[in-house]
Protein backbone atom coordinates (compact mmCIF):
# COMPACT_ATOMS: atom_id res chain seq x y z
CA UNK A 1 0.00 0.00 0.00
CA UNK A 2 1.99 2.96 -1.34
CA UNK A 3 -0.37 6.25 -2.00
CA UNK A 4 -2.75 8.43 -0.22
CA UNK A 5 -5.78 6.78 -1.56
CA UNK A 6 -4.72 3.41 0.36
CA UNK A 7 -4.11 5.02 3.64
CA UNK A 8 -8.12 6.68 3.46
CA UNK A 9 -10.12 4.38 1.00
CA UNK A 10 -11.41 1.98 3.85
CA UNK A 11 -12.99 4.65 5.61
CA UNK A 12 -15.40 5.46 2.57
CA UNK A 13 -15.37 2.09 1.69
CA UNK A 14 -18.03 1.62 4.37
CA UNK A 15 -20.50 3.40 2.71
CA UNK A 16 -21.17 0.42 0.75
CA UNK A 17 -23.58 -1.57 0.81
CA UNK A 18 -26.50 0.11 0.97
CA UNK A 19 -28.28 -1.88 3.31
CA UNK A 20 -30.01 0.77 5.30
CA UNK A 21 -31.53 2.53 2.10
CA UNK A 22 -35.20 1.13 2.28
CA UNK A 23 -35.37 1.63 6.30
CA UNK A 24 -34.14 5.23 5.09
CA UNK A 25 -36.15 5.82 2.15
CA UNK A 26 -39.25 5.16 4.30
CA UNK A 27 -38.11 7.74 7.12
CA UNK A 28 -36.95 10.60 5.26
CA UNK A 29 -40.68 10.97 2.77
CA UNK A 30 -42.12 12.53 5.97
CA UNK A 31 -39.40 14.24 7.54
CA UNK A 32 -38.34 15.52 4.45
CA UNK A 33 -41.82 17.12 3.78
CA UNK A 34 -41.39 18.76 7.02
CA UNK A 35 -38.11 20.12 7.68
CA UNK A 36 -38.28 22.35 4.65
CA UNK A 37 -40.73 24.79 6.77
CA UNK A 38 -37.66 26.37 7.89
CA UNK A 39 -34.57 28.24 5.90
CA UNK A 40 -31.31 25.96 5.73
CA UNK A 41 -28.66 27.60 6.42
CA UNK A 42 -24.47 27.01 6.02
CA UNK A 43 -21.34 27.90 5.01
CA UNK A 44 -20.99 29.06 1.60
CA UNK A 45 -18.45 27.57 -1.17
CA UNK A 46 -18.39 30.62 -3.15
CA UNK A 47 -14.69 31.08 -2.96
CA UNK A 48 -14.12 27.67 -3.82
CA UNK A 49 -16.18 27.81 -7.09
CA UNK A 50 -14.16 31.03 -7.95
CA UNK A 51 -10.93 29.28 -8.42
CA UNK A 52 -12.27 26.21 -10.15
CA UNK A 53 -11.46 26.32 -13.95
CA UNK A 54 -11.40 24.28 -16.68
CA UNK A 55 -13.87 21.94 -16.38
CA UNK A 56 -15.19 19.69 -19.27
CA UNK A 57 -18.72 19.58 -20.11
CA UNK A 58 -18.77 17.38 -22.85
CA UNK A 59 -18.04 13.49 -22.24
CA UNK A 60 -14.57 12.21 -23.94
CA UNK A 61 -15.59 11.61 -27.78
CA UNK A 62 -13.40 8.38 -27.41
CA UNK A 63 -13.60 5.53 -24.90
CA UNK A 64 -10.11 5.68 -23.46
CA UNK A 65 -10.99 2.69 -21.26
CA UNK A 66 -10.74 0.27 -24.14
CA UNK A 67 -7.77 2.25 -25.75
CA UNK A 68 -5.28 1.30 -22.66
CA UNK A 69 -2.34 3.10 -24.18
CA UNK A 70 -0.82 6.34 -23.15
CA UNK A 71 -3.22 9.28 -23.95
CA UNK A 72 -0.92 12.39 -24.49
CA UNK A 73 2.14 13.27 -22.10
CA UNK A 74 1.42 11.81 -18.81
CA UNK A 75 2.03 14.31 -15.59
CA UNK A 76 3.81 12.79 -12.94
CA UNK A 77 1.23 13.25 -9.43
CA UNK A 78 2.83 12.46 -6.37
CA UNK A 79 1.11 13.09 -3.42
CA UNK A 80 2.68 10.66 -0.76
CA UNK A 81 3.69 13.11 1.43
CA UNK A 82 0.80 15.09 1.52
CA UNK A 83 -0.82 14.88 4.94
CA UNK A 84 -4.47 16.39 3.94
CA UNK A 85 -7.37 14.49 4.43
CA UNK A 86 -8.34 11.98 1.10
CA UNK A 87 -11.70 12.91 -0.44
CA UNK A 88 -13.33 9.70 -2.34
CA UNK A 89 -14.95 11.54 -5.51
CA UNK A 90 -17.11 9.82 -8.31
CA UNK A 91 -16.83 10.62 -12.16
CA UNK A 92 -18.67 9.62 -15.31
CA UNK A 93 -16.44 7.34 -17.37
CA UNK A 94 -17.14 5.03 -20.57
CA UNK A 95 -17.14 1.07 -20.54
CA UNK A 96 -18.60 -1.25 -23.20
CA UNK A 97 -21.89 -1.11 -21.47
CA UNK A 98 -22.10 3.02 -21.64
CA UNK A 99 -21.44 5.82 -19.11
CA UNK A 100 -20.50 4.57 -15.24
CA UNK A 101 -19.23 6.25 -12.39
CA UNK A 102 -15.44 6.06 -11.43
CA UNK A 103 -13.92 6.86 -8.14
CA UNK A 104 -10.87 8.53 -7.94
CA UNK A 105 -9.05 10.00 -4.75
CA UNK A 106 -7.97 13.13 -3.87
CA UNK A 107 -6.48 15.25 -0.81
CA UNK A 108 -8.35 18.19 0.44
CA UNK A 109 -9.41 20.76 3.27
CA UNK A 110 -9.49 19.22 6.64
CA UNK A 111 -9.61 18.04 9.61
CA UNK A 112 -12.01 15.87 8.48
CA UNK A 113 -13.72 15.40 4.74
CA UNK A 114 -17.09 17.14 4.84
CA UNK A 115 -19.54 17.63 1.76
CA UNK A 116 -19.79 20.91 0.92
CA UNK A 117 -15.71 20.55 0.44
CA UNK A 118 -16.21 17.49 -1.50
CA UNK A 119 -18.70 18.84 -4.51
CA UNK A 120 -15.46 22.19 -4.61
CA UNK A 121 -13.27 19.09 -5.35
CA UNK A 122 -15.95 16.99 -7.44
CA UNK A 123 -16.41 20.11 -9.64
CA UNK A 124 -12.71 20.47 -10.64
CA UNK A 125 -11.27 18.46 -13.47
CA UNK A 126 -10.15 14.96 -12.22
CA UNK A 127 -6.46 13.44 -12.42
CA UNK A 128 -7.35 10.41 -14.89
CA UNK A 129 -7.57 12.22 -17.95
CA UNK A 130 -10.24 8.73 -18.81
CA UNK A 131 -12.80 10.52 -16.26
CA UNK A 132 -15.25 13.61 -16.74
CA UNK A 133 -17.61 15.24 -15.24
CA UNK A 134 -20.97 17.14 -16.82
CA UNK A 135 -21.36 19.56 -13.80
CA UNK A 136 -20.48 23.08 -14.69
CA UNK A 137 -18.21 25.40 -12.38
CA UNK A 138 -20.09 26.43 -9.41
CA UNK A 139 -22.97 24.56 -9.76
CA UNK A 140 -23.47 23.58 -6.38
CA UNK A 141 -22.58 26.58 -3.70
CA UNK A 142 -22.99 24.34 0.05
CA UNK A 143 -23.89 20.79 1.32
CA UNK A 144 -24.50 19.70 4.63
CA UNK A 145 -26.23 17.47 6.42
CA UNK A 146 -29.52 18.61 8.30
CA UNK A 147 -32.27 16.13 10.12
CA UNK A 148 -30.61 13.24 8.60
CA UNK A 149 -30.71 14.09 4.91
CA UNK A 150 -28.00 15.77 2.79
CA UNK A 151 -28.58 19.39 1.55
CA UNK A 152 -26.71 19.96 -1.53
CA UNK A 153 -27.59 23.72 -2.46
CA UNK A 154 -27.77 24.43 -6.17
CA UNK A 155 -26.86 28.27 -6.84
CA UNK A 156 -28.54 28.87 -9.58
CA UNK A 157 -31.01 25.89 -10.55
CA UNK A 158 -32.58 27.48 -13.77
CA UNK A 159 -29.11 26.85 -14.98
CA UNK A 160 -29.09 22.97 -14.91
CA UNK A 161 -33.28 22.03 -14.62
CA UNK A 162 -32.80 20.36 -18.05
CA UNK A 163 -29.96 18.27 -19.36
CA UNK A 164 -27.22 20.12 -20.51
CA UNK A 165 -26.78 20.89 -24.30
CA UNK A 166 -25.23 17.07 -25.79
CA UNK A 167 -26.24 14.61 -22.23
CA UNK A 168 -28.04 11.82 -22.76
CA UNK A 169 -30.98 10.61 -20.19
CA UNK A 170 -28.18 7.85 -19.17
CA UNK A 171 -25.53 10.43 -18.55
CA UNK A 172 -27.78 13.22 -16.87
CA UNK A 173 -28.89 10.25 -14.23
CA UNK A 174 -25.50 9.29 -13.36
CA UNK A 175 -24.36 12.59 -12.98
CA UNK A 176 -26.87 12.81 -9.96
CA UNK A 177 -26.05 9.82 -8.46
CA UNK A 178 -22.42 11.52 -8.58
CA UNK A 179 -23.06 14.19 -6.32
CA UNK A 180 -25.18 11.65 -4.07
CA UNK A 181 -22.29 9.28 -4.22
CA UNK A 182 -19.67 11.95 -3.64
CA UNK A 183 -21.80 13.57 -0.65
CA UNK A 184 -22.61 10.26 0.57
CA UNK A 185 -18.46 9.44 0.95
CA UNK A 186 -17.94 12.54 2.44
CA UNK A 187 -20.03 12.05 5.65
CA UNK A 188 -19.30 7.75 5.11
CA UNK A 189 -22.54 7.31 5.58
CA UNK A 190 -25.70 6.06 3.36
CA UNK A 191 -27.87 9.21 3.78
CA UNK A 192 -30.42 10.42 1.16
CA UNK A 193 -29.41 13.90 -0.68
CA UNK A 194 -32.29 16.53 -1.06
CA UNK A 195 -30.86 19.16 -3.63
CA UNK A 196 -32.09 22.54 -2.50
CA UNK A 197 -32.00 26.40 -3.24
CA UNK A 198 -32.48 28.94 -0.80
CA UNK A 199 -33.68 26.50 1.50
CA UNK A 200 -36.57 24.93 -0.34
CA UNK A 201 -36.60 21.72 -2.45
CA UNK A 202 -35.55 21.86 -6.22
CA UNK A 203 -38.38 20.36 -8.41
CA UNK A 204 -36.00 18.74 -10.80
CA UNK A 205 -32.27 18.70 -11.64
CA UNK A 206 -30.74 17.93 -15.24
CA UNK A 207 -34.68 16.86 -16.10
CA UNK A 208 -34.62 14.36 -12.87
CA UNK A 209 -37.27 14.26 -10.39
CA UNK A 210 -35.59 15.97 -6.94
CA UNK A 211 -37.99 17.24 -5.55
CA UNK A 212 -38.31 14.42 -2.89
CA UNK A 213 -34.97 13.33 -1.24
CA UNK A 214 -32.98 10.67 -3.08
CA UNK A 215 -30.50 7.72 -2.96
CA UNK A 216 -28.12 6.65 -5.29
CA UNK A 217 -28.66 4.02 -7.61
CA UNK A 218 -27.30 0.29 -6.92
CA UNK A 219 -23.58 0.35 -7.09
CA UNK A 220 -22.97 -3.07 -9.07
CA UNK A 221 -25.61 -1.13 -11.67
CA UNK A 222 -24.20 2.95 -11.80
CA UNK A 223 -20.25 2.16 -10.61
CA UNK A 224 -17.71 0.33 -12.89
CA UNK A 225 -17.47 -3.31 -12.39
CA UNK A 226 -13.60 -3.15 -12.46
CA UNK A 227 -12.03 -0.21 -10.70
CA UNK A 228 -8.22 1.47 -9.11
CA UNK A 229 -7.91 3.13 -5.65
CA UNK A 230 -4.44 2.84 -5.95
CA UNK A 231 -2.43 4.03 -7.55
CA UNK A 232 -3.16 7.58 -8.33
CA UNK A 233 -2.79 8.62 -11.48
CA UNK A 234 0.59 9.24 -12.46
CA UNK A 235 1.85 7.95 -9.63
CA UNK A 236 6.21 7.40 -9.74
CA UNK A 237 6.96 4.62 -8.74
CA UNK A 238 10.90 2.63 -7.99
CA UNK A 239 11.28 -0.78 -7.47
CA UNK A 240 7.89 -2.16 -6.94
CA UNK A 241 4.19 -0.93 -6.52
CA UNK A 242 0.79 -2.72 -5.74
CA UNK A 243 -2.46 -1.81 -6.85
CA UNK A 244 -5.85 -2.69 -5.31
CA UNK A 245 -9.55 -1.34 -6.14
CA UNK A 246 -12.84 -2.44 -5.82
CA UNK A 247 -14.36 -5.54 -8.78
CA UNK A 248 -17.57 -7.24 -9.09
CA UNK A 249 -16.20 -10.31 -11.73
CA UNK A 250 -16.71 -13.79 -12.31
CA UNK A 251 -15.91 -16.21 -9.62
CA UNK A 252 -13.74 -13.33 -8.35
CA UNK A 253 -11.39 -12.85 -10.54
CA UNK A 254 -9.65 -9.81 -11.72
CA UNK A 255 -7.05 -9.81 -14.55
CA UNK A 256 -4.90 -6.95 -14.59
CA UNK A 257 -1.59 -6.09 -16.94
CA UNK A 258 1.08 -3.45 -17.64
CA UNK A 259 1.80 -1.78 -20.69
CA UNK A 260 4.89 -0.45 -22.17
CA UNK A 261 4.76 2.68 -23.94
CA UNK A 262 4.24 0.95 -27.02
CA UNK A 263 1.29 -0.90 -25.71
CA UNK A 264 3.45 -4.44 -25.10
CA UNK A 265 2.13 -6.39 -22.21
CA UNK A 266 5.44 -6.49 -20.06
CA UNK A 267 3.77 -8.08 -16.71
CA UNK A 268 0.27 -9.73 -16.12
CA UNK A 269 -1.59 -11.85 -13.42
CA UNK A 270 -4.65 -12.23 -11.68
CA UNK A 271 -5.99 -10.64 -8.50
CA UNK A 272 -8.59 -11.84 -6.47
CA UNK A 273 -11.59 -9.93 -5.21
CA UNK A 274 -12.82 -11.10 -0.65
CA UNK A 275 -15.87 -12.40 -2.42
CA UNK A 276 -17.93 -12.35 -5.21
CA UNK A 277 -21.60 -11.88 -6.04
CA UNK A 278 -23.97 -8.70 -6.21
CA UNK A 279 -21.77 -5.96 -5.01
CA UNK A 280 -18.30 -4.70 -5.74
CA UNK A 281 -15.49 -6.23 -3.15
CA UNK A 282 -11.96 -5.00 -2.74
CA UNK A 283 -9.11 -6.80 -4.96
CA UNK A 284 -5.32 -6.60 -4.08
CA UNK A 285 -2.42 -7.19 -6.88
CA UNK A 286 0.21 -7.47 -3.59
CA UNK A 287 3.48 -6.33 -4.88
CA UNK A 288 4.33 -5.94 -8.45
CA UNK A 289 8.06 -6.34 -8.76
CA UNK A 290 9.40 -3.49 -11.74
CA UNK A 291 12.93 -3.44 -10.77
CA UNK A 292 13.51 -5.33 -13.91
CA UNK A 293 12.00 -2.69 -16.04
CA UNK A 294 13.29 0.13 -18.05
CA UNK A 295 12.53 4.01 -16.26
CA UNK A 296 9.85 5.15 -18.25
CA UNK A 297 5.84 5.91 -18.70
CA UNK A 298 3.60 2.77 -18.45
CA UNK A 299 -0.02 1.78 -17.82
CA UNK A 300 -1.44 -0.39 -15.55
CA UNK A 301 -4.76 -1.93 -16.90
CA UNK A 302 -7.57 -3.92 -14.00
CA UNK A 303 -10.66 -5.72 -16.11
CA UNK A 304 -13.53 -7.76 -15.23
CA UNK A 305 -13.10 -11.57 -16.44
CA UNK A 306 -14.38 -12.68 -19.88
CA UNK A 307 -15.06 -16.60 -19.66
CA UNK A 308 -16.02 -16.27 -23.45
CA UNK A 309 -12.95 -14.24 -24.47
CA UNK A 310 -15.30 -11.68 -26.20
CA UNK A 311 -17.68 -14.23 -28.01
CA UNK A 312 -20.57 -13.32 -25.73
CA UNK A 313 -21.38 -9.97 -24.26
CA UNK A 314 -20.04 -6.35 -24.94
CA UNK A 315 -16.54 -7.46 -23.40
CA UNK A 316 -14.72 -6.35 -20.01
CA UNK A 317 -15.35 -3.32 -18.24
CA UNK A 318 -11.73 -1.59 -17.47
CA UNK A 319 -10.18 1.05 -15.49
CA UNK A 320 -6.24 2.33 -16.11
CA UNK A 321 -3.85 4.06 -14.40
CA UNK A 322 -0.73 5.91 -15.49
CA UNK A 323 2.40 4.66 -13.55
CA UNK A 324 6.11 6.38 -14.06
CA UNK A 325 9.09 4.07 -13.70
CA UNK A 326 12.07 5.58 -12.13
Amino acid sequence: MDDLATLFKEAVDTVEPRDRRAELREAVTVAGRRRFRRTVTGGLLAAAAVVVTGVAVTMHGTDNHQDVGPVGPPRAIDRSRDDRPAYALYYLGQTPQGPRLYREFRAGPGPDPTPASSLSLMQEPPDDPDYQTLWPAGTFSDAQVVDGVIDVEVADPTSVAHRLEGMSAAEAELSVDQVIFTVEAAVQDDLPVQFTHDGSPVAQVLGRPTSEPRFGGEPVEVRALASISDPSEGRVVEGYFSADGEASSFEGAVPWELLDANGTVVKHDTAQTIGYGDRLYPWATGRIDVSDLAPGVYTFVVMTADPSGGAEGPGPMKDTRTVIIK
